[in-house]
């Protein structure tokens, strides 16, 4: 019953965790690709927090179960599917918190705009490609521990 009970939290935490990555990225997208200083600025700082905390949670979550699993079913972290879910989840980790920084600095430029009735700077539209950019790989990972988690190849 416990291995089961893990599985649940940790398909659940999963859910939350890539769930909330994309509605994280779909709705920055809209607010951060508006290139509108007073969404940004308003909007961005919630985004950022109701992301942190959903991802955080979640990730912790993750580990957590996914290493008790491991250790209950004996699977060595290393096999062959653990492995690579366990690589495709520090690809994701590593692309999220550049996301992140990235998207505190958006919001930071924003906030400064306002205040001085300035437009965006440069420097915004270059961290906004590069957090575009790092959905993909992000997103690419988590749908690759996903497929990892069902089919566990050898």
């Amino acid at each position: 019953m416990l291995y089961e009970t893990l599985t649940l939290i940790h398909i659940i935490s999963s859910t939350v965790l890539f769930g909330g990555g994309v509605f994280a990225g779909v709705l920055g997208t809209i607010v951060y690709g508006s290139h509108k200083t007073r969404w940004i600025a308003e909007f961005g700082p919630a985004i950022v927090k109701v992301e942190l905390y959903l991802t955080v949670f979640a990730a912790l979550t993750q580990v957590v179960t996914g290493f008790w699993m491991a250790s209950i079913a004996d699977y060595p972290l290393s096999s062959g599917w653990l492995g690579w879910a366990l690589m495709l989840l520090c690809i994701a980790g590593v692309c999220w918190i550049f996301g992140a920084w990235l998207q505190h600095r958006m919001v930071a430029l924003s906030s400064k705009a306002v205040e001085t009735n300035s437009g965006l700077p440069t420097e915004y539209h270059k961290l906004f490609k590069g957090w575009t950019f790092l959905g993909l790989p992000s997103t690419t990972a988590m749908i690759g521990i996903f497929y990892l988690m069902v089919f566990k190849p050898a």
